[in-house]
C-alpha cells in the first residue's frame, strides 16, 4: 500500500493536497444551517446518479417515451425506486436552495467581498429550476405534454423576440417530436454541463474568501474578538499580531483561520451524518410516496386541471390571474432579476446582522409572503385564488 502511496505522492503530490484540507479551521459562529449548500449537493450527485441510470431505459421519443417509463417503473429492477428518488430528490434540491438562499440573505453572507459567490449561486438556483421545467416533460404523459406546451408558449408575450423564441424552444411551430428532444438534451447535457461548471467556480470562491463572518460589525475587529473570547470558547485563537489575518479580517474574508479544526470534527463526523441524513430521508420519501405512472400524452384531449410541481406555483398562479401576459412574464423574470441585484443594492449597507437591515428584512417578509400567498392560490378554483376565499 505504502508503494501506491508513494507512486501517486511523487507525481500528484497527494499529502500537499490533504494537508491544505485538513489545516481550514471552521469559524465557531457555524452551526448546521450553513451545511444547507452541501445537502444541494448531495442531491445533485443523487440527480446525476439516478437520471443516468434512467437514461439507460429511456427513450427521447413522443411515441415510445411513455411506455419506456412505464418499463423502467413495472420491468427494470427497483426501476420504481430510481424514478422516484429522482423526482423526490428534485422537489428537496429545490427546498434546500430556498433555504439556503434565505439564511444566506439573512446572514448578510452575499455583502463584499461575496457578491460573486452570491451571483453564482442564484445562477446555479435558475438551473435547478430548469431542471424541473425540462424534466417535467420528459415522461411525455398527459400533465407533460401540456405542460410544456405552456411554457414554451410563455414568452409569445414578449413583443418582437417572442414568437421565434416560442419557435426555437418548440423546434417547430407546434409541440412535437423535435420539442421532446431539445427538453431531452437541455436536461441531459446542457443543464448538467451548466450546472457543474457554476457549481466549481461557487466552490473555488468560497474556498478562496472562506465563509463569511458572525453576524456582527466584521469590520470592526475589536467586537469580532470579544465575540470570540468572550462568547465562544475556540481551540484555535486568532493571532491578532498577524497583519495578514488583521488585513483578512478587515477584508471580512478570514474566517477559516481560527475557530475548530475541520479535520476531523466536521469532515469525518459532520459531514457523513448530514450526508447519509440526507440519503436516508430522499429514500425514505421515495418508498413511502412513489412517482405517480400518469397517462399517454393526447394533443386533443386538454386535462380539465393542469398543476405543476409545487416549486412552480407562484409562477403559475401569475400565469393564470395577470390579464396582461407581458405583466406576467416580467414579474416572473423579476425574481432571478432582483436576486442578481441584490449585492449591489444592499451595498450601502454593511451590517450583516438582519436587526441591522430593517429595509431588507422587510423587503424579505413581505417577497416570502406574496410566493406563499399565490402557492396556495394556485391551488384553489381561478374565481378564489386571489383571494383565497378568505374574503
Amino acid at each position: 500500500m505504502s508503494k501506491v502511496y508513494d507512486w501517486f505522492q511523487e507525481r500528484l503530490e497527494i499529502q500537499a493536497i490533504a494537508d491544505d484540507v485538513s489545516s481550514k479551521y471552521v469559524p465557531p459562529h457555524v452551526n448546521i444551517f450553513y451545511c444547507i449548500g452541501g445537502i444541494t449537493f448531495t442531491c445533485f450527485l443523487v440527480q446525476v446518479a439516478t437520471g443516468f441510470a434512467i437514461t439507460f431505459y429511456y427513450r427521447p421519443s413522443v411515441t415510445d417515451a411513455f411506455t419506456s417509463v412505464q418499463y423502467i417503473i413495472t420491468e427494470v429492477n427497483i426501476g420504481w425506486l430510481i424514478r422516484s428518488i429522482h423526482r423526490w430528490s428534485a422537489s428537496i434540491i429545490v427546498l434546500i436552495i430556498i433555504l439556503h438562499i434565505f439564511r444566506v440573505y439573512l446572514t448578510g453572507g452575499f455583502k463584499r467581498p461575496r457578491e460573486l459567490t452570491w451571483i453564482t449561486g442564484v445562477i446555479i438556483a435558475v438551473c435547478t429550476v430548469s431542471f424541473g421545467v425540462t424534466g417535467y416533460s420528459l415522461p411525455w404523459d398527459q400533465v407533460g405534454y401540456w405542460a410544456v406546451k405552456i411554457v414554451t408558449g410563455v414568452p409569445d408575450a414578449i413583443p418582437l423576440v417572442g414568437p421565434p423564441l416560442v419557435e426555437f424552444l418548440r423546434g417547430g411551430v407546434g409541440v412535437g417530436q423535435a420539442t421532446l428532444t431539445r427538453f431531452y438534451s437541455l436536461h441531459t447535457f446542457v443543464l448538467p454541463l451548466l450546472t457543474t461548471v457554476f457549481m466549481l467556480i461557487h466552490f473555488l470562491i468560497i474556498r478562496k474568501q472562506g465563509i463569511s463572518g458572525p453576524l456582527l460589525r466584521v469590520f470592526n475587529t475589536q467586537i469580532l474578538f470579544i465575540y470570540i473570547f468572550i462568547i465562544m470558547a475556540v481551540i484555535k485563537k486568532p493571532n491578532l499580531s498577524d497583519p495578514i489575518l488583521r488585513a483578512k479580517l478587515a477584508k471580512g474574508i478570514g474566517h477559516n483561520y481560527y475557530g475548530e479544526p475541520a479535520w476531523p470534527n466536521d469532515l469525518l463526523y459532520i459531514f457523513p451524518v448530514v450526508i447519509l441524513g440526507t440519503f436516508a430521508c430522499i429514500i425514505g420519501l421515495a418508498t413511502l410516496d412513489l412517482a405517480a405512472k400518469g397517462e399517454p400524452a393526447n394533443p386533443f384531449a386538454t386535462p380539465l386541471e393542469i398543476l405543476p410541481e409545487w416549486y412552480f406555483y407562484p409562477t403559475f398562479q401569475l400565469l393564470r390571474t395577470v390579464p396582461n401576459k407581458l405583466l406576467g412574464v416580467l414579474l416572473m423574470a423579476r425574481v432571478p432579476a432582483g436576486l442578481l441585484t441584490i449585492p449591489f443594492i444592499e451595498s450601502v449597507n454593511k451590517f450583516q446582522n438582519p436587526y441591522r437591515r430593517p429595509i431588507a428584512i422587510v423587503c424579505f417578509l413581505i417577497g416570502t409572503f406574496a410566493a406563499i400567498w399565490l402557492g396556495i392560490g394556485a391551488t384553489l378554483p381561478i374565481d378564489t385564488s386571489l383571494t383565497l376565499g378568505l374574503f
